[in-house]
């Protein structure tokens, strides 16, 4: 399978910003919801690094959308539902998910064209992938897992972006 996904860690622009995103993120957290919109004075820093990344791995593109939002997942003690393999093709062209507090064996399965792979992230890890990538995030019911999930919508295909 072409690996249709790209990593790159963010230490070293996000770690002096990690503990705000996270305080932003549990005031914004909806008891009965586990993904959820953050409300954060950084969205706007993370989107910019997103962009810049994505222009130097990725064909060109255009941004259609620049109302962009930043959308969190955590899983911890109080997380009953299970894993959900999903993908992001009505809500983005290029998908990009920032892990801010990672737990071991709790990666990411990714599925394309009958071949599955698994990634096991580092926290400040950031994988920038196409909107049609079938994807699962591996829960936590024990320890406290935290991403974030950001998307841009482009006028260009993701598989003119990706090569697909």
């Amino acid at each position: 399978m072409r690996d249709l996904i790209y990593c790159v860690n963010l230490k070293n622009e996000v770690s002096h910003l990690k503990e705000s995103i996270i305080e932003d993120a549990m005031k914004t957290r909806h008891l009965q919801s586990y993904s959820f919109e953050i409300l954060t004075d950084h969205k706007d820093y993370l989107y910019n690094i997103l962009i810049e990344r994505s222009r130097y791995l990725l064909n060109d593109f255009t941004i259609k959308d620049k109302n962009f939002r930043l959308w969190g997942f955590i899983t911890d003690d109080t997380y009953y539902e299970g894993d959900t393999w999903h993908n992001h093709l009505d809500t983005s062209t290029i998908n990009a998910v920032l892990y801010l507090q990672t737990v071991k064996g709790k990666g990411i399965e990714y599925e394309y064209k009958g071949d599955k792979k698994y990634y096991e992230p580092k926290d400040y890890d950031l994988l920038i992938f196409p909107n049609f990538l079938n994807h699962r995030p591996l829960t936590s019911n024990f320890e406290r897992r935290i991403s974030l999930n950001l998307e841009l919508k482009c006028f260009e295909s993701s598989e003119s972006i990706f090569n697909a």
